[in-house]
């Protein structure tokens, strides 16, 4: 696990954005066909006293430190878990602001420093290996003082097959990008025992879900770790808009081969509830931001292992600006 700001090593990175059009499909085709699909979702719950969840004020300041009125949020944590490793590559906080009618996903970086011991990995993605969805709750509820109660987690083998069975999708694959497309397709290839798929030309394309995956997993080149997670979102837009698009007749063959992929705390009629506001509010457009901060961080290496310092309290705050507020 060594490496530098430039180039640094891990196994495996998960698309955790498809997760929110996983919860859309399911969402929307609960309406329509009722609870038998979505039975087929691995529902675990968990305690809410044991995920440290943070009690928001009423009040939060703004940049100009004059106290406003919080919005009603709901917050869920996305998990993309790398079974290999067993840690967390993706951690997103989806956000269902009630107030303003809006949609908002804030990406953790995995290489945020968090103290676990002396002789552990100490990186946010690693709550997840040291206390599986529980902890990975427990951990971001307590470094970012945040509220969330409920988890859906998506593994690597069902990503693939979750774009697939929307029929792909478009991307626009730049040339520097088209070699390391190829190459992690050709890895993905090996370890599913599916047949390897190249493409030959970069440019604005369909891609399948080998391909999705293998472009979803590029960080070595443009900006490294931080366009990775651009990669990521952009494939959560692509799969958003094809299953907008999709016929109604064809949900419940869409939920029956996702449904297997996804694991969430939230029950059958929480789901329904919360994924309709997630279209409804979908369409209104997603915001998005990124946590650390640029402005709140540092690139540090500790033992040979690349972390990102981080200051702790400006980023809460400016975080729970985004999240409560705007």
């Amino acid at each position: 696990m060594k490496g530098n700001s430039n180039k640094r090593k891990h196994r495996g990175v998960k698309i955790v954005a498809i997760i929110l059009g996983v919860l859309l499909v399911l969402a929307v085709s609960a309406g329509a066909v009722g609870y038998f699909y979505l039975n087929k979702i691995k529902n675990i719950k968990i305690d809410e006293n044991a995920v440290s969840v943070s009690e928001i004020p009423d009040t939060i300041q703004n940049e100009e430190g004059k106290d406003i009125k919080r919005n009603d949020v709901t917050n869920i944590l996305l998990l993309g878990v790398d079974k290999e490793e067993n840690a967390s590559d993706s951690i997103i906080v989806l956000s269902i602001d009630n107030t303003k009618k809006q949609i908002k996903m804030s990406s953790l970086l995995r290489d945020t420093y968090v103290f676990y011991g002396d002789n552990n990995v100490n990186k946010l993605n690693y709550a997840y290996n040291y206390g599986g969805e529980v902890n990975s709750v427990k951990v971001v509820n307590e470094q970012f003082k945040l509220d969330i109660k409920d988890y859906v987690k998506v593994d690597f083998g069902g990503l693939a097959n979750i774009i697939d069975a929307i029929g792909g999708i478009e991307i626009n694959v730049k040339a520097n990008e088209l070699p390391l497309l190829n190459s992690y397709a050709k890895s993905i290839a090996k370890i599913t025992g599916t047949k390897y798929t190249p493409l030959s030309n970069s440019g604005h394309q369909k891609i399948n879900g080998q391909q999705a995956v293998a472009y979803s997993r590029i960080r070595y080149v443009g900006n490294f770790d931080y366009e990775r997670t651009e990669r990521q979102r952009r494939v959560l837009f692509a799969v958003f808009d094809k299953i907008k698009s999709a016929p109604i007749t064809r949900y419940p063959e869409l939920v029956n081969k996702l449904a297997p992929y996804v694991e969430t705390s939230l029950s059958n009629t929480e789901m329904i509830s919360l994924g309709s506001k997630v279209v409804l509010y979908g369409k209104n457009g997603i915001k998005e931001t990124r946590c650390p901060y640029d402005e709140f961080k540092q690139d540090t290496e500790i033992k040979g292992v690349f972390y990102l310092k981080w200051d702790r309290d400006k980023n809460i705050e400016k975080l729970h600006r985004f999240i409560y507020t705007n």
